[in-house]
């Protein structure tokens, strides 16, 4: 075999070959992250971004209507909060409120309780927040039966959002999305305590109507979670 003929040979091999990493570099970069609803086309795609399966369960008379509407609150919110985490939202049938979640008396629902009964089913990348109307309650400063609007107990990843004690409904989103920072990030509370961000402790005020987004430190260090 003449030179000419083997550098000819060889050279169509190497160009052969670079066109087939490039190729795959281009497939490679049509994949998206598995954001939005669940059953998307590429929801089972491997992606190396960080993602999270974001479920809500909603409880007893909290309708699936009030659910969606609240998954695409969330969707439209906590996506620009956190923006460097892909999130997958779905709404799951609704289930009822056992009478073994109540608290002693039998008078409110005990929010550690419900968290324990999702907890099981949730993971790093699968965090569940059970949504109700019914009043929910913690032991806290001292009291067994403490009110509350939201719940988290870090490191397990389910939490739970009331209504009950929210003042305005359109304010809902924002206290699911504190809980969900929490449960997500195992994010405690606003260290400058800073009035307008949704990480900031309520203290017993049940008042998200000035807070709309994460302060600059609260930011950085959730981003800093990845």
């Amino acid at each position: 075999m003449s030179r000419r003929v083997l550098s000819f040979i060889v050279g169509s091999v190497f160009l052969a070959v670079l066109l087939a990493v490039a190729f795959l570099l281009w497939v490679g970069s049509q994949v998206d992250c598995p954001t939005g609803d669940a059953g998307t086309e590429h929801a089972d795609t491997l992606c190396t971004c960080p993602y999270v399966k974001v479920s809500l369960q909603p409880y007893a008379d909290f309708t699936q209507k009030e659910a969606l509407q609240l998954k695409r609150d969330l969707e439209k919110h906590l996506g620009m909060l956190i923006g460097e985490v892909g999130l997958q939202f779905e709404v799951l049938p609704n289930k009822p409120l056992a009478e073994e979640l109540k608290n002693d008396a039998g008078t409110r629902y005990r929010a550690d309780k419900i968290i324990n009964a999702l907890a099981k089913d949730a993971n790093g990348q699968h965090v569940i927040i059970a949504l109700t109307h019914k009043d929910i309650s913690v032991s806290y400063k001292g009291k067994p039966n403490w009110g509350v609007l939201g719940l988290s107990l870090i490191p397990k990843k389910a939490c739970v959002v009331s209504t009950f004690r929210v003042r305005h409904r359109r304010d809902l989103w924002k206290v699911a999305a504190h809980e969900f920072i929490h449960t997500c990030f195992e994010y405690r509370h606003c260290p400058d305590d800073n009035p307008k961000c949704l990480m900031k402790d309520a203290k017993g005020r049940a008042d998200f109507s000035n807070k709309s987004t994460l302060c600059e430190k609260c930011s950085k260090r959730i981003y800093d979670h990845f």
